[in-house]
């Protein structure tokens, strides 16, 4: 199948037909380039099928890196070969070194052609994938399995390879087996309803796999070959047929698409370290954001990160729970980013007006009973706003800020409305189950103070915040306790010292949302831990918790921790895989 030295050679009609089908069925059309011609009109052997991949692969590393469209035809070309390697080598023992190779040749050379077709337009994901061929030019129909997100939403396929990892990626994740794994980005189209709470854009896991024609391709007989792309759901799909196996393991790389997401964001600015150290410009992007497309009767398993952080730390806590078997039967995962430098106070106020606002969006009529029946997991600060959500205020947090009620303060209707926002609510029914992990409820060590003292003054505290608090003060002397003058930043709040936190463990608990607790050990076995170097075991532990797990692991290290996972998993009823 070396290059052909002539143009197309189709008939004009025929050419004229096959662009006209490209247009309607919205794949954007490109010139063909030169089809492939079979070096000899023998079936290559068995024994030639992999160096004639690599040989075509070089060729599509020549013309890419030259920006020559025809480089997708080479890597199809080499594709092509590997993929009957794959079917040779797949007769015999699967677990063989040759089949391995085979392989993981055909995976790299897929990657590359739809890398390669998605730079020059000859790739569109929602409907075929444009080559050049022995006998013409092709579009290669795209089929997709298992997915939640609908067709519509293939709008490119990226090569996550290239990608920064994830620094919060720890684990691996990565099973072996037949097709190239790829990140698929969506756009956003913004309509109503579910678009608010979907990333812009999205990005997902796919892996892919290109059928092709064998007889068509290596002993050309002048029929166009009947090839297929597949695209699998990695998380939905564990194996697939092909021929002759009936049943090959899927290649998953669950990180990619997660990088990926991560290095748009990073695009953008740190969210992470932008919402502490100026949370004011980044209050407005505080949501919950949801990872797949809403499911009606899976329950939210809501993850809240903690101080200077962002969702994207619990990747392996992510991947780990989306492999285990049984848990997208009955979970979605949802995530709450937020501003981390702004007292948590506020931040669970966000909190709680977005999970009535997601779930009066997406189940407007109320008749989706898992949306009454959400987990919370909280790391850290985060657990402090999950303790939020179930309980009752009363009076307590109020009477630690102010010095009277605040029925009798003179401020405006907008400033009394944010104040009661803040400082009165009751548990959201919706909750029936909160992990706390590593949470200070009575604060942190002490041995973090001069770290304290030193992040708090790097806080900008938001302007709609001194001007609440001095509006307050100028019209009601005395009113405001001259410690919290300010409305603590999220490290103050956080601290052994804040006068906010006892208030806070005090609140009673919804009796019907069951309460769990992780809390780690440092260095020290779990039997004789005394912390796990930021929050002390003592200001983790909770009473009303009907179970409480410690792991081995650092403040810094246990929401990655294997065991903290496992936890998680017997938490939420389900076996470790």
């Amino acid at each position: 199948m070396s290059p052909a030295r002539s143009g197309i050679g189709a008939p004009s009609l025929r050419r004229f037909l096959l662009l006209a089908a490209l247009a309607a069925s919205g794949c954007r059309t490109v010139e063909p380039g030169l089809p492939l011609a079979p070096t000899t009109a023998a079936r290559p052997s068995g024994r030639d099928l992999v160096p004639l991949a690599c040989r075509a692969r070089q060729e599509g590393r020549k013309l890419e890196r030259r920006g020559v469209d025809a480089s997708v035809d080479r890597y199809y070309e080499a594709t092509v070969y590997a993929a009957a390697a794959v079917t040779g080598a797949a007769a015999g023992p699967v677990e063989s070194e040759g089949f391995a190779e085979a392989r993981d040749l055909y995976n790299a050379c897929l990657l590359d052609c739809l890398r390669a077709g998605q730079r020059f337009g000859r790739l569109d994901a929602r409907s075929s994938l444009l080559v050049n061929g022995p006998s013409g030019t092709i579009a290669v129909p795209i089929r997709r399995t298992g997915f939640v997100w609908a067709d519509e939403d293939f709008a490119r396929v990226v090569d996550p390879t290239p990608a920064p990892r994830n620094p919060s990626a720890h684990a691996d994740n990565e099973t072996a087996g037949l097709g190239a794994a790829v990140a698929i980005e969506r756009d956003n189209p913004r309509r109503p309803g579910q678009d608010d709470f979907l990333p812009s854009p999205a990005v997902f896991n796919a892996t892919a796999v290109l059928r092709p024609d064998l007889d068509a391709w290596l002993a050309p007989s002048g029929r166009a070959p009947a090839d297929s792309l597949e695209f699998y759901d990695p998380l939905r799909t564990p194996s697939v047929a092909f021929d002759p196996s009936p049943a090959l393991p899927l290649h998953a790389a669950p990180n990619g698409a997660i990088a990926v997401a991560r290095r748009l964001q990073e695009e953008r600015g740190p969210f992470a370290l932008a919402g502490f150290a100026m949370p004011e410009q980044m209050l407005s992007k505080a949501d919950i954001r949801m990872l797949e497309p809403y499911q009606p009767g899976k329950s939210p398993f809501l993850l809240i990160h903690g101080l200077i952080n962002d969702p994207f730390m619990f990747n392996d806590m992510v991947v780990g729970l989306q492999r285990t078997p049984g848990f997208l039967d009955r979970h979605q995962v949802w995530v709450f980013r937020y501003p981390t430098g702004v007292t948590f106070i506020r931040s669970a106020a966000i909190l709680r007006a977005q999970i009535e606002k997601i779930s009066a969006t997406l189940d407007p009529a109320g008749v989706d009973p898992a949306l009454s029946d959400w987990t919370l997991l909280g790391y850290s600060m985060g657990g402090l706003l999950a303790r939020l959500q179930v309980s009752w205020s009363g009076d307590a947090i109020w009477n630690e800020v102010a010095t009277r009620p605040l029925d009798r303060l003179q401020v405006d209707d907008g400033s009394r409305k944010t104040l009661r926002e803040l400082f009165f609510f009751e548990p959201s029914p919706r909750i029936r189950r909160v992990v706390f992990l590593a949470t200070p409820h009575d604060g942190a060590s002490t041995s973090t103070a001069a770290a304290s003292w030193l992040a708090t003054r790097i806080v900008r505290r938001p302007a709609d915040t001194r001007k609440l608090v001095e509006e307050i003060e100028r019209n009601n002397p005395g009113a405001v306790r001259p410690a919290l003058r300010n409305l603590p930043s999220s490290v103050d709040a956080l601290a052994a010292y804040s006068p906010i936190l006892p208030a806070v463990r005090g609140l009673p608990y919804n009796p019907a949302v069951e309460i769990h607790t992780i809390a780690g050990t440092g260095f020290h076995p779990p039997d004789r831990g005394r912390g796990d170097t930021v929050v002390p075991l003592a200001s983790a532990h909770v009473d009303e918790a009907v179970s409480e797990h410690h792991v081995k692991a650092r403040h810094t290290a246990i929401y990655y921790n294997p065991d903290t996972i496992a936890q998680v998993r017997r938490i939420l009823g389900l076996a470790t895989p």
